[in-house]
């Protein structure tokens, strides 16, 4: 067996922050404690002393299939894997989509070929372009024989369902405590552009929370775990917090309005545009300094960013990380949460680690086999190095500060280990130290 063993850092587990070692052997933690010693004379040792010692975090709604398909270069996926990991996630889960002869078996099994390479491990969600009665019998199936837990539906697609086929599925899932994710993306919204700020369709926002306000009675009657996808507005909110209160089991993952200053030059963010409109339509963002009081309640969490919030033109072969590309702000989230999170006192290191990895392993099913340091884990570990800093500025364009604050980004991993094997080292990866597979997935806990 392959060991590995940490020495003296800031282990954060789930109720405590402790200065003990970490021996890996395979890919598995074998033993949290202090004064471990090496079990044999070839060991490598890591000195973490100083440094947090993380649980890799949990990616819940990472598109990484689309970058498989014929019109991206392998180099894609790889690239993406590799922001991940710069990151400090270390699983990422993606979206089964019905687009392979309507057969959902196959496309399991295509999903699971196009994913192989992945350098991290990876699971996936059941997902229909439609909704039909079948799919309850198609969830169950998934859930029993393939161990994928959980179902995603876009909120914008429902206006078009049959109230009587979603209520069929609902209460099939609830049988099985089974997790249905509702995304509230609202697609003639993120489309609008600068110079056009409008919707396109006057009843997408009346349908949109129509179709709400119908998943939210349907999880609190049958009593399913519902997850609330892309959550940006107060509006949603209230509605949600409103199911909540009526005994609803739901959960909520908010949208962070992070923006980098790459320059004195400010971008507009989409979170800019988004204010415009939000302001012709009366609807109210999440402000910044909401979502960390929120974030306190175990049921919220926040989305990590998509690829390209900014940006859109491609990098090149070579990954430079001081250069604006699609995955720059997926590369720098945890830095951001960090930053204005913890080291501004808003939330501390415990509640970080809570938000990007325990809350979403046991949400999703993964948990206790990630998402926490513990003896049997997979050893999916970060060392957090707090202390280091960068030339770059993060700001929060809807916090209530005047003029807009920025923030030294600060802290980054040194190390990152998917299943104890080092994958970055600060500077370099390690693409053949990695194996990334597919994990089978419980109900939510």
């Amino acid at each position: 067996m392959n060991y590995l063993l940490v020495k003296n850092g800031f282990v954060v587990k789930q109720s405590a922050i402790i200065t003990e070692d970490i021996l890996v052997g395979g890919n598995k933690i074998l033993q949290i404690g202090q004064g471990i010693e090496r079990p044999t004379g070839e060991t490598p040792v890591i000195d973490a002393s100083g440094k947090y010692i993380l649980p890799g975090a949990v990616d819940v709604n990472r598109h990484f299939l689309d970058l498989t398909s014929e019109e991206y270069s392998p180099e894609e996926i790889n690239k993406l894997n590799q922001a991940e990991i710069y990151n400090g996630t270390t699983t990422m889960l993606d979206a089964v989509e019905d687009f392979y002869e309507k057969n959902y078996l196959y496309n399991i099994y295509k999903a699971k070929q196009k994913a192989k390479n992945n350098l991290i491990d990876y699971g996936f969600h059941l997902a229909f372009s439609d909704l039909k009665a079948s799919m309850a019998n198609a969830f169950d199936y998934s859930f029993i024989h393939e161990g994928i837990s959980t179902l995603l539906l876009s909120v914008s697609l429902l206006d078009k369902v049959n109230i009587n086929v979603l209520e069929s599925i609902v209460k099939r899932a609830a049988n099985y405590h089974l997790l249905i994710i509702c995304d509230l993306l609202i697609p003639d919204v993120e489309k609008s552009s600068a110079d056009d700020i409008k919707l396109n369709n006057p009843l997408t926002l009346q349908n949109h929370f129509e179709a709400l306000s119908v998943l939210v009675e349907l999880g609190i009657n049958y009593n399913c775990p519902l997850m609330f996808l892309n959550v940006k507005y107060k509006e949603e909110l209230e509605m949600i917090h409103d199911g909540l209160d009526n005994g609803g089991d739901f959960y909520v993952s908010m949208s962070m309005p992070f923006s980098i200053n790459l320059s004195d030059k400010n971008e507009t963010s989409s979170n800019e545009k988004l204010g415009e409109l939000t302001h012709q339509h009366g609807l109210t963002p999440i402000k910044e300094e909401e979502v960390w009081l929120l974030v306190k309640d175990q049921r919220f969490l926040i989305n990590p960013p998509s690829y390209n919030l900014n940006f859109e033109d491609e990098s090149d072969d070579a990954l430079v990380f001081n250069r604006p590309d699609k995955f720059f702000y997926l590369r720098n989230y945890l830095s951001m949460l960090y930053t204005v999170g913890v080291n501004e006192g808003n939330i501390n290191i415990l509640d970080l680690v809570d938000i990007v990895s325990t809350r979403p392993s046991k949400i999703m099913g993964l948990w206790p086999k990630k998402g926490v340091l513990q003896a049997g884990a997979d050893a999916d570990f970060v060392i957090w190095n707090p202390t280091f800093d960068r030339n770059l500025y993060c700001s929060m364009p809807t916090a209530e500060i005047t003029p807009l604050k920025k923030y030294k980004l600060i802290g980054r991993p040194d190390f990152v280990f998917a299943k104890g094997r080092m994958v970055y080292n600060g500077e370099s990866f390690y693409p053949k130290h990695s194996d990334g597979a597919f994990v089978f997935r419980t109900s939510p806990m």
